[in-house]
């Protein structure tokens, strides 16, 4: 209540001290703004020229007015369709219709004395009205100046073309260069090298940010559902590459969306989505192993209306989606038969009782509303409230029984006050927001231990229940003024004061792990006897306490941009943004006397000093060199918009999780105890061991042992004082090219991502440099292992990006979008935890998860007679990369090698790896005054198989008469998982009005 009153306070002083316009910016985020000149019928500009454009759907008019050469700037046009007007002192007038887009900056020319606008397309448009779809006729501006590499999707492309599950982020693959992650258990998206966790994405200004871990989108994490409803969804744009400085805490692809609004016209939709088992295809994997088709419903349905309160002046739009999903995942071991036999022996269980079909149920719902209100030509305000609601029970499938299986709860709610005020050469936009997010996965079986047979089976109750919570407050001003000839310029400011709860139950019941290893030869114990099995487990974990851990964090970021239109052809893009975290990586830290006497015992290698690992409280400062400059330029050769050379450079800052580095605090609060088994009590690669006794099958004889013994002891982790942020550098330099209706483009990309925070081992032998691990040092002090956070995983991206874009018109009837990308993604060590070398560096540079040379993306959309219309939306690839660790040497011993594979080619004749064609057949009629439609989509029409899930860890042997390695691993034609769903078909109907 504290942070909600100080920032209501804040906005209300700032509000009403009028200091909001000292602090200039751009609300480019979420309206966009047209430049022109008015022209008399020579081609020179008139001045003194009343430019008007007014909403169609609000009758809200916006005004500028030409200087001396007839130039002009509309600034904070809201998408939607607009009448924009010229009318010259002498009483000549031009008027055109045009229809703008979320975050494009356009051009729109006039001549006095006709209706036609010079420069605007002569295609013409069925608009997206603010409540939906007002059927008029506009020309669609089409953006060629710009220097960001954008890819705008329209309301038609997001209700026409198909799609399986009415995400609106699927579409975010209509940009070259991002990847949208389709998983049944696991939906996103990721661009260039970076992880899914350094996107971003904006709902009318509300940042989604998940500060919490990985994922990049609150409640994104490993979950079917959708971040935002599709139905409250009006239009989006995709940033790539060298986006403008008022977009914070991205390394990869920014993704803004306005949501709809009420309008001076009652609007409606309802729709139902379905698809089941019935209409679905056997799997390959299914029919190769015999299995029956497993258990499959997904049902999607919603509703929405949006009109006036008080015409021209109060509207309102309001939705709900409810999503009820249905799936069987199937568990079916990977293990040998040798390693099964062995199962069932040690076990005296059948692995029969754990494999088969098991239903995971999903249910979804959505909530969305908003307030607007015009109370005059110059002030916009905005009231929203939504709310996100899921259960999902996964976890389960392949070698992971049903019964260890969790329900991942999650809660997303977000509250907007949004004020817009145009002045006569200047825009100025408040936005507070809240974002409150609660992630809780519950284990199903809470009371049973846990029991992992590796490669075989994991069964009994899941390892941890955790409840997350973040709440984000957040005070936004961005002001733009345009009264300086040829120049734009914005300035703006940010704070985000974010409160953070993390309870993590780990292990409160034990985790046991069997295993079938040999003592590696190098180990310095290394015995038959050491040797393990399935007759005892290998090691245990046991919760040794359990707290919550708050933090609070105080984000603030300000920024200033210029776009700079230097002469008729050449526009600069220069910007600067600063941010600043105050409490970035758990400063307020104090190092216990235990940990760090632990700590100073290690021996000191080239990547690990004690001291920089030690916290007092008071010697982690803030990172305070979060400068990112960012310089785009677009050359109009002609000066025509038909030829346009743009490029960029730029720099962009992301944050830590909060995840990265909890454990410090969390393992200190809820220690987990590790326990590791033997036949005879000897040391195994390093680490103590204790003789095992069938009394440590349970909580109580695992705590009996820990106070008997030093057995059970937690493992140290220590955050570097010093860890900086990631950061990626990208340099751009492309072409665009109009003809006609169509806009081609090519674009060659480089990004460079530097400081990515990952785990190590400190307790590596020979310096460091050796295999892990010895403990010794760390015994005295209670402690298993140590291993320490590093700032150190880099990537690096090459990519060509060429875009073929004819938008769909109702006039023409038809239009494409084809995007290409050739790429090549690599980076450094692990992900958050790089064990298996001892720094990121020693892994050397491979291709990332995901990597993939070519990938083309078409999408369609073509009228035919009665009512008909088809459109498709297919992919392309040459298969994406899986990470490869040869541990021919040993496990942990530190000289492993590591590289990466493709899958198999198998589609369209061995060329591709990756094939999903999904096509959709649709009919409107007009009905009541409406339009009601039906719908059929095929997807994945081909039923391609598209393999995941190959095996990426192997310990090859040598060939005694060649002395070579013999490669072991499978070669990758079959993966154990298919990244799509079978062939399917799926029903939709739908009426708006």
């Amino acid at each position: 209540m504290i942070r909600k009153f100080k920032l209501a306070l804040a906005g209300a002083t700032m509000l009403a001290s009028g200091a909001i316009a000292v602090m200039p910016a751009s609300a480019q985020t979420t309206t966009a703004s047209a430049r022109g000149q008015v022209r008399d019928a020579s081609g020179a500009g008139i001045a003194g020229v009343a430019v008007t454009a007014v909403n169609a759907g609000t009758n809200q008019t916006l005004r500028a007015e030409t200087d001396a050469a007839g130039n002009f700037t509309l600034n904070g046009l809201r998408p939607a369709q607009y009448t924009v007007t010229a009318t010259s002192t002498d009483g000549r007038t031009a008027s055109q219709e045009v229809v703008v887009s979320i975050g494009q900056a356009l051009t729109l020319n006039l001549v006095l004395g006709t209706a036609d606008a010079a420069a605007a397309p002569a295609d013409a448009s069925t608009s997206g009205g603010a409540g939906d779809d007002i059927v008029v006729t506009a020309n669609r501006l089409v953006e060629t100046k710009t220097s960001e590499i954008a890819t705008n999707v329209s309301q038609q492309q997001i209700r026409i073309l198909p799609q399986t599950d009415r995400n609106f982020l699927s579409f975010a693959a209509l940009a070259p260069g991002v990847r949208y992650n389709d998983s049944e258990t696991d939906k996103g998206i990721q661009s260039g090298a970076s992880t899914a966790s350094q996107v971003n994405v904006f709902i009318d200004g509300v940042s989604l940010k998940n500060k919490l871990r990985e994922g990049g989108i609150a409640g994104q994490q490993n979950s079917r559902g959708n971040p935002f409803g599709q139905l409250a969804v009006q239009e989006f744009r995709v940033l790539t590459q060298n986006y403008k400085a008022e977009y914070e805490q991205a390394g990869s692809a920014i993704i803004t969306a306005i949501t709809k609004s009420g309008t001076n016209e009652f609007h409606g939709e309802a729709f139902g989505q379905y698809t089941d088992r019935k209409v679905t295809e056997r799997s390959f994997l299914d029919r190769r192993n015999g299995r029956d088709k497993p258990a499959f419903e997904r049902k999607q349905y919603g509703v929405s209306l949006g009109g006036p309160i008080i015409k021209d002046k109060l509207f309102f739009f309001a939705t709900y989606e409810g999503n009820d999903q249905d799936r069987a995942f199937i568990v079916d071991s990977s293990g040998t038969a040798d390693n099964i036999r062995a199962f069932e022996a040690a076990s005296g269980r059948r692995l029969s009782e754990f494999e088969g079909n098991f239903v995971s149920p999903f249910r979804g719902d959505f909530y969305f509303g908003k307030l607007t209100f015009t109370p005059d030509e110059r002030q916009t305000f905005d009231l929203s409230y939504s709310r996100r609601e899921e259960s999902d029970v996964q976890g389960f499938g392949g070698n992971t029984a049903f019964e260890f299986a969790e329900n991942k709860l999650n809660t997303v709610d977000t509250y907007l006050a949004k004020w817009n005020y145009r002045g006569d050469n200047f825009i100025n936009e408040v936005n507070i927001n809240y974002l409150n997010y609660l992630f809780n996965p519950t284990s199903q079986n809470p009371d049973s231990p846990s029991f992992n047979y590796d490669t075989v089976i994991q069964f009994g109750g899941r390892d941890s229940t955790r409840r997350e919570l973040q709440q984000s407050y957040t005070l936004r001003d961005d002001f733009t003024y345009t009264g300086l000839d040829n120049h734009a310029i914005k300035v703006g400011a940010r704070v985000e004061l974010t409160d953070i709860e993390f309870s993590n139950f780990s292990f409160l019941q034990p985790g046991y792990t069997f295993r079938i290893d040999t003592v590696e030869s190098g180990d310095q114990a290394a015995n038959p006897a050491n040797d393990t099995d399935f007759t005892f487990p290998a090691e245990a974990r046991l919760g040794l306490g359990n707290g919550t851990v708050r933090g609070s964090n105080t984000q603030l970021g300000v920024y200033i941009q210029d776009d700079w239109d230097v002469t008729d052809k050449l526009q600069l893009n220069l910007g600067l943004r600063w941010d600043y975290e105050t409490n970035g990586n758990n400063n307020d830290f104090v190092t216990n006397s235990n940990a760090a006497a632990a700590l100073r015992a290690l021996p000191r290698t080239a990547y690990f000093d004690p001291e920089d690992y030690i916290s007092t409280g008071k010697n982690r400062k803030p990172f305070a060199g979060a400068f990112a400059p960012r310089v785009g330029f677009s050359f109009d050769i002609n000066d025509d918009e038909q030829t346009v050379i743009f490029g960029g450079f730029g720099r962009y800052y992301d944050r830590n999780n909060f995840n990265n580095t909890i454990d410090e605090v969390s393992r200190t609060i809820n220690p987990i105890g590790v326990f590791r088994f033997s036949r005879d009590g000897q040391p195994r690669n390093g680490l103590a061991t204790t003789v095992w006794d069938p009394s440590y099958l349970t909580r109580e004889g695992l705590q009996a042992l820990r106070a008997s013994s030093t057995s059970g002891q937690p493992e140290l982790f220590a955050v570097k004082n010093d860890a900086r942020p990631p950061v990626n550098d990208q340099v751009s330099l492309g072409a665009r090219q109009q003809l006609g209706p169509v806009q081609l483009s090519i674009t060659g990309s480089y990004q460079r991502g530097r400081n990515g925070y990952t785990n190590l081992f400190a307790t590596r032998r020979n310096g460091g440099q050796g295999p892990c691990c010895d403990t010794t040092p760390l015994a005295p002090f209670g402690y298993a292992n140590a291993l320490i956070g590093f700032d150190g995983l880099d990537t690096r991206y090459k990519a060509l990006f060429v875009t073929i874009d004819k938008p769909y018109t109702r006039t023409s009837g038809w239009g494409v979008n084809v995007a290409y990308t050739l790429s090549k993604g690599e980076q450094n060590g692990g992900d958050l935890f790089s064990l298996d070398a001892p720094t990121p560096d020693q892994y050397g540079w491979r291709p990332r998860n995901g990597d993939e040379r070519h990938r083309l993306v078409l999408s369609g959309i073509v009228d035919l007679p009665a009512g008909f219309q088809f459109s498709t939306l297919s992919t392309f690839g040459s298969g994406q990369a899986f990470r490869v660790t040869d541990g021919t040497n040993g496990a942990t011993s530190g000289q492993n090698e590591f590289s990466a594979r493709y899958p198999g080619k198998n589609c369209i004749g061995g060329i591709l790896a990756f094939c999903e064609v999904n096509l959709t057949l649709k009919n409107t009629v007009r009905v009541l005054g409406g339009e009601a439609e039906v719908a059929v989509d095929l997807l994945n029409a081909f039923n391609n198989k598209n393999f995941s899930g190959f095996d990426d860890f192997f310990n090859n042997q040598i060939n005694p008469a060649t002395g070579r390695v013999v490669d072991t691993l499978d070669p990758a034609e079959i993966g154990r998982d298919l990244l799509t769903l079978p062939r399917r078909v799926q029903f939709r109907v739908g009426y708006r009005f």
